[in-house]
């Protein structure tokens, strides 16, 4: 078998069973597959053509808001994929769970199964759920899984928070549910997963809350707290229940844990209580604050993290990059400045990257979170 290297490749073909054979091109001697599609792509043609071309290679898919990331470019939808395909002396095991209850069993159930089609021991873990279901599921997979491993994970997204994404792998379509990679590479691994935001003196203990809302900060309306922190930046927001998604960007919440901060996207006021809901779980006694960043530094924030991780690799043979569609709405169109940078620093690695509603990884010495306005890079060494 010979050593493990990396291929990437991309396509903006209308037709799903032509896009599938320009993804497939090269990459006859794959052995697993990542792969990121906009969701204007017929998802079920694309998995059966790359099933066709490839049999035999597992792959894990997830759709991304409005474009993807292939190389040196941003290529945008509505018809746009990437694939990054680890050929060589690598093995995987893929497994989906679609049904997913409140409590962990579901997670645990998820990572049993992928475990059980893996020969040898994992050297990372790649993980994909659509919107609402991750932090159970990231309980149960963290009762088991091995300290340390490198775990990078994105949420399925689409061009308008309209319930149009898709999970795929090479057996199946998922709208609802999570997939989950074990794979064994024999190189160097690095999964660096962080907010980079600028943490501010403004903070407070969640006094109430219920699954994805904060209900109360200091036993005061979380979003009056918070409006205040902003110094009443919301304005007429706060009393109306539309979003607030593009006016709460550079000025999340982030959520002191021990292993390090792990952001929050404020999505909008709950009325007539005030509370404020996110798009990930904070729970009562955990402290919140409020943590700023720019334009500028979301442009930097990929190249910057890979440059800090590659001394912990080596030789890069191959990147994966989840990046938060939030940010990059917020830094359009200079997201292709941020990919400019990024391959900087990968020069010619084979990477493509995807645009979630929401970022699965490990702080450093941590277990798998959820977050939101996060950055992870998977690094292959």
């Amino acid at each position: 078998m010979p050593a493990a290297t990396c291929l990437s490749t991309q396509s903006s073909q209308s037709n799903a069973q032509a896009m599938a054979l320009e993804l497939a091109a090269r990459a006859s001697s794959a052995r697993f597959g990542i792969v990121t599609c906009t969701a204007g792509v017929d998802v079920e043609a694309l998995r059966t053509a790359l099933t066709t071309a490839l049999p035999d290679v597992p792959f894990v898919g997830v759709t991304s808001c409005r474009s993807v990331v292939a190389n040196g470019q941003v290529v945008a939808g509505p018809h746009a994929a990437a694939a990054l395909w680890l050929c060589g002396d690598v093995k995987a095991s893929v497994a989906a769970q679609t049904v997913v209850a409140a409590d962990d069993a579901a997670g645990r159930q998820l990572l049993r199964n992928a475990t059980k089609g893996l020969e040898g021991a994992p050297s990372f873990a790649l993980f994909h759920a659509t919107p609402g279901v991750e932090e159970p599921l990231l309980r149960g997979i963290a009762q088991d899984l091995k300290p340390g491993l490198p775990f990078l994970g994105g949420t399925a997204a689409d061009d308008d928070i309209a319930g149009r994404w898709s999970l795929f792998t090479h057996e199946a379509r998922f709208v609802t549910g999570a997939v989950l990679a074990l794979v064994s590479w024999p190189g160097k691994v690095a999964a660096p997963f962080v907010s980079g935001a600028t943490q501010t003196p403004q903070k407070g203990v969640v006094t109430k809350a219920r699954g994805r809302t904060i209900q109360e900060i200091d036993h005061r309306p979380a979003a009056i707290v918070y409006d205040q922190w902003l110094g009443g930046a919301l304005g007429p927001a706060i009393d109306s229940p539309d979003s607030i998604l593009s006016k709460t960007t550079l000025t999340p919440l982030g959520v002191v844990r021990p292993s390090g901060i792990t952001l929050v996207h404020p999505e909008r006021v709950e009325q007539p209580t005030k509370g404020l809901t996110t798009f990930a779980e904070v729970l009562q006694g955990e402290t919140v604050m409020l943590v700023r960043s720019t334009k500028v530094a979301l442009q930097g924030r990929p190249a910057n993290l890979v440059s800090r991780a590659l001394g912990d690799v080596g030789e890069l043979k191959g990147a994966l990059l989840i990046y938060c569609a939030g940010c990059m709405l917020a830094i359009d169109p200079e997201t292709k400045l941020m990919v400019q940078a990024l391959q900087s620093v990968t020069h010619t690695t084979p990477l493509i990257g995807s645009f979630n509603f929401g970022e699965q990884g490990c702080h450093v010495g941590g277990k798998p979170e959820h977050g939101n306005l996060m950055t992870g890079v998977l690094l292959l060494g």
